[in-house]
């Protein structure tokens, strides 16, 4: 019979790549929402072409 230390050392690479996998793929489906997220917020601060032009006319008159 095996001991705990032999079945945990026997186990241990698998458990590791496991973890690795499953935190590279955290981290990507983090950098892809993260970029939508930066996405949609340059895009609510990029200034709009027809409130630039009511701004100008706002201001000349």
């Amino acid at each position: 019979m095996t001991s705990l230390r032999e079945r945990v050392n026997a186990h241990l690479p698998i458990v590791l790549q496991f973890i690795s996998t499953i935190s590279l793929t955290i981290i990507a489906l983090t950098a892809i929402c993260g970029s939508s997220s930066l996405k949609k917020l340059a895009e609510s601060h990029s200034p709009n072409t027809e409130s630039s032009a009511l701004n100008k006319v706002h201001m000349h008159e």
